[in-house]
């Protein structure tokens, strides 16, 4: 009998953890981590880990993750519980994914990238993680071409998760973007470097990548937080008027989002030129 109770309770145990962990949502956070995450000169970058830690994500989407080799990535991302990570190449700006879930149908495409995306499964998600050329518009919009075509190849309409730094603007920003002061800072970053060229004609803001992604059916799903938000509280969550840092979600997996928001803390405001965006969604 009591041998009986206690199968009988382990049993439910099991089942009752199980049942926890079906009902958690999916942890995402993307987040340029300023040239592999460089101001942490601490062994094992020891405050990343720990900052990390304390989100507990289930995939963290890594741009510039300079100096990392596919190992060191490995080593570094064990550290924060994911035994499964890819880096799309080891110099230059590469983009990187750690997970908690193994990582399958991997694609790594380099050409006629800047930095490079990674293409892959996770746990029944099709996973993109990208950093867009930041210097020139044209490049850009070829990049998330590029991109968008090596989507379609899959055939796969469902559980898309797009996120990274795609240096620039969106069309839904308008309405907070000062575009006096946007268009001033990057005519000054032309006659500074002349090999910049991110205003479109020399004189309009860049809109046509996120145009891309919004025509072809994905939703912006930091800015989908934030309109729900604004309906409930009449107030506005993204302090940033200029964001670049998006993730993106197919149609299905839009419904299920439960939240998405920039990570502002005393790390955050050190640690990278990038705030981190932080997205849940149902499973």
């Amino acid at each position: 009998m009591k041998r009986f109770l206690s199968i009988s309770i382990l049993f439910f145990a099991a089942c009752f953890v199980t049942r926890v962990q079906a009902q958690a949502p999916l942890r995402v956070i993307s987040y340029n981590i300023l040239e592999g995450m460089t101001t942490d000169t601490t062994k094992g970058k020891k405050v990343f880990v720990e900052w990390i830690k304390q989100f507990n994500p289930d995939i963290m989407a890594l741009q510039e993750c300079n100096g990392f080799t596919q190992k060191s990535l490995e080593d570094l991302a064990a550290t924060w519980g994911h035994p499964y990570a890819v880096i799309v190449k080891e110099n230059g700006y590469p983009t990187g994914i750690t997970s908690r879930y193994p990582i399958t149908g991997i694609q790594k495409v380099n050409e006629n990238m800047t930095h490079g995306f990674i293409m892959a499964n996770i746990n029944g998600y099709n996973v993109v993680v990208l950093h867009l050329n930041p210097h020139k518009y044209r490049k850009r919009n070829e990049e998330i071409a590029t991109i968008l075509t090596n989507m379609e190849r899959k055939n796969e309409k469902n559980n898309w998760i797009i996120m990274g730094d795609f240096n620039s603007n969106t069309p839904l920003d308008k309405h907070r973007l000062d575009s006096n002061k946007i268009k001033s800072w990057q005519a000054n970053g032309l006659k500074t470097n002349p090999n910049i060229d991110n205003l479109v004609n020399g004189n309009m803001i860049d809109y046509a990548v996120q145009q891309r992604m919004l025509d072809a059916g994905f939703t912006d799903a930091l800015y989908e937080t934030d309109k729900q938000q604004k309906a409930a509280t009449g107030k506005d969550t993204i302090r940033t008027t200029t964001r670049i840092d998006y993730i993106y979600l197919s149609k299905d997996l839009a419904k299920k989002l439960m939240t998405c928001h920039f990570i502002y803390d005393d790390f955050t405001a050190k640690y990278s030129d990038h705030q981190p965006v932080y997205m849940e969604i149902k499973k």
